[in-house]
């Protein structure tokens, strides 16, 4: 598959926050889909997603190996300016936008100029295009690199994508050159736990505090 000046970028993971317009429609329409479903009071409005909404399609060249298989999963990003939130998320999930603007401004994120992008894996059903785990894990390190300093990451498989991530203990900072995270296992184990949340917010207060000193 013959790709030009764009794709190629794309490819190498560089040009990572795309408009819209220059999205595969595939890849749109199964962002349009997780928009619908999260139009909810908890989730993100059709209209706010329209103008916040931000993706693209990153491809890595090359043929996957004969029988591998290929790897699902979807990360939803989220760009604060000086605070990114990783979600990992299953298909028929909301967008926890709420949640995550409050956990951003607690951490001094800025609300109103947040930046999402939606990363569905495998992106493209195109033969000739290399879709296996080492082709993501090298899209997910680009994207994680387009982050800001400080990550929060919600999902213990995130780890399988970006290795830094993979033996973090829960609610532990991990540093990755300038960048430090947070991870938390689980999501939906956090939301539906109120001593969850509470701890989550501890964690949060030491790492603010130790980034200040």
């Amino acid at each position: 598959m013959k790709l030009n000046r764009s794709g190629y970028l794309k490819a190498m993971g560089i040009d990572v926050w795309t408009s819209r317009s220059a999205v595969a429609p595939q890849v749109v329409a199964s962002v349009d889909a997780a928009i619908e479903a999260a139009n909810s009071p908890t989730g993100m409005s059709r209209q706010a997603a329209a103008k916040k909404v931000e993706t693209d399609v990153a491809v890595q060249i090359g043929d996957a190996a004969a029988g591998e298989q290929i790897p699902e999963f979807m990360l939803a990003l989220f760009h604060y300016e000086t605070i990114g939130i990783c979600l990992s998320l299953h298909a028929e999930s909301e967008l926890p936008r709420r949640f995550c603007d409050d956990v951003a401004r607690a951490m001094g994120g800025n609300i109103e100029s947040v930046r999402y992008q939606l990363l569905k894996w495998p992106m493209l059903s195109t033969s000739g295009i290399d879709q296996s785990i080492n082709a993501a894990r090298e899209v997910v390190t680009q994207k994680f690199r387009q982050m800001p300093a400080r990550v929060l990451v919600f999902g213990d498989d995130v780890g399988e994508y970006y290795y830094p991530l993979r033996d973090l203990a829960p609610l532990s900072v991990g540093a990755v050159g300038v960048q430090t995270f947070l991870k938390v296992p689980s999501l939906k184990g956090l939301l539906g736990s109120g001593s969850a949340k509470r701890e989550l917010m501890l964690a949060m207060h030491r790492w603010r505090s130790s980034e200040m000193l």
